[in-house]
């Protein structure tokens, strides 16, 4: 008997909608839960939208400071079906994946893909950010939220997954770690990890998007922030308005606030898409590829490694104009980045099947100890800012994944002991925590560490503008 698989329950980046598809073109039963749907994918359907365990479920906590849900029978009923839960965002059943331990105890595979802010720590983002020579656009405005006060994990169950307070995003990485059988996440978020993960970055449906690769002599520029902050829309524009004024030939259309779906159909008429400065190249980048744009963005091909060599032109405000001069006069190499990002697309590497069975075949992997990132960067540097709680059951998680899971063999685990990362008792259990067998293991870059055979993407070596 196939298994059955349940999706949600948030909607980011079409995820949750492409998954579910992957999923099925693989021949399993798929449902999917989506409890407030995305303004900008309000077109989509799914499975389910409504539950009616919620509101009769209570969250007392036990001496560890740890919820320990009590849902209704009806609770046990709605999950009793399914064999594989797929949690999105930070997101599961019952508010703040309170549900996890519940669903492991039930014997359920339990997959944790995060996509970026809900685990993204900004001291943590900041450093590694820095260390690839980017601008983290969302430090000042997370220095300056208002802090919170969390004693137990009961505390953080009205509040945001996105906010900034670092009890709650490592709320998120932590409840992911301790209770999924495997997670997936990418380097510039996940600065808060622990545990090794996978990283297959986003899916790409190509069914609604239609190629056309125009070649015109004065390009259309498509630039669409699904956040104009974190997608550094401001920079872009300023640097366009001086080559603008300096005589290069463009046309340039921004969308903002828009449906998917019209970003898509303004995709197949223009030439070039600008993703963001930021760190990686998100949906919208692949999006671009599949409809036969040349597509710039902030994609080095290390900080954020797999899937390898997507055909982004990586772009920082350093070489910003120079690449765009490029694209914009040389027709040939615009068209020829543009055949190449399609080209990847058809190869299927983001294609919702590939990414549903890479997700699969990861539940092996995981157990195996052959997952594709190993992180050092929290424990390396990782501390506890000034105001910001730390309650003891984050503590208690952080020994327990350690435990669990291991660290490398260099890292200081007294270091994170008296930072108060640790709970105060943890010293005589240290050397209990495996380490890591690091002979196999490669840097690559500032705090990205992974298999030296990691190979999953295309062997095709993308252009560089310097």
């Amino acid at each position: 008997m196939s298994q059955r698989i349940l999706i949600g329950t948030a909607e980011i980046a079409r995820s949750t909608y492409n998954l579910t598809l992957g999923f099925r073109e693989l021949g399993y039963e798929v449902d999917s839960l989506v409890y407030h749907k995305s303004r900008l994918y309000a077109d989509l359907d799914y499975t389910l939208s409504e539950v009616d365990f919620l509101e009769e479920t209570t969250y007392p906590v036990n001496e560890a400071g740890e919820v320990e849900a009590c849902p209704p029978p009806s609770f046990y009923e709605f999950v009793e079906p399914y064999d594989i839960i797929v949690c999105v965002s930070g997101t599961s059943l019952l508010p703040r994946m309170t549900d996890l331990p519940i669903l492991k105890g039930l014997g359920k595979t339990v997959l944790a893909r995060h996509c970026g802010t809900e685990v993204r720590d900004y001291e943590l983002a900041k450093i590694f950010w820095t260390d690839y020579g980017r601008f983290y656009p969302y430090y000042q405005g997370d220095v300056d939220t208002p802090k919170i006060e969390c004693a137990t994990e009961a505390d953080l169950l009205s509040l945001s997954r996105y906010h900034p307070a670092l009890a709650n995003k490592m709320h998120n990485v932590r409840t992911s770690e301790r209770f999924a059988d495997a997670v997936f996440s990418g380097p510039p978020s996940h600065t808060l990890g622990l545990r090794p993960y996978f990283q297959s970055g986003p899916l790409i449906d190509v069914s609604h998007i239609r190629c056309r690769i125009p070649g015109r002599e004065v390009p259309v520029i498509l630039h669409a922030p699904s956040s104009a902050l974190y997608k550094q829309t401001d920079a872009i524009v300023a640097m366009l308005d001086e080559l603008a004024g300096e005589g290069l030939r463009f046309e340039l259309r921004i969308l903002q606030e828009v449906p998917n779906h019209e970003v898509c159909r303004a995709i197949t008429e223009a030439d070039i898409v600008i993703d963001e400065l930021s760190c990686g190249s998100g949906l919208f980048a692949f999006e671009g590829m599949a409809g036969g744009c040349a597509v710039l963005g902030g994609h080095d091909g290390v900080s954020s490694p797999l899937p390898r060599n997507r055909p982004v032109l990586n772009i920082d405000k350093d070489n910003f104009k120079n690449a765009v001069r490029k694209v914009v006069r040389d027709v040939r190499f615009r068209t020829d980045l543009a055949e190449m990002g399609r080209a990847y697309i058809d190869a299927g590497y983001s294609a919702p099947p590939a990414i549903a069975q890479y997700m699969l075949d990861a539940v092996d992997r995981d157990r195996q100890g052959r997952c594709d990132l190993y992180p050092t960067l929290f424990t390396d540097r990782g501390t506890i800012p000034e105001g910001e709680p730390m309650p003891g059951y984050l503590r208690k998680r952080n020994l327990e994944i350690l435990l669990r899971h291991g660290a490398h063999p260099d890292t200081d685990l007294r270091r994170l002991l008296a930072a108060g990362l640790l709970p105060a008792d943890a010293g005589e259990r240290l050397g209990q925590v495996p380490r890591w067998d690091v002979s196999r293991l490669k840097e690559e870059g500032p705090w990205v560490l992974m298999p030296e055979d990691a190979d999953f993407g295309s062997p095709r070596k993308v252009p560089v503008v310097d």
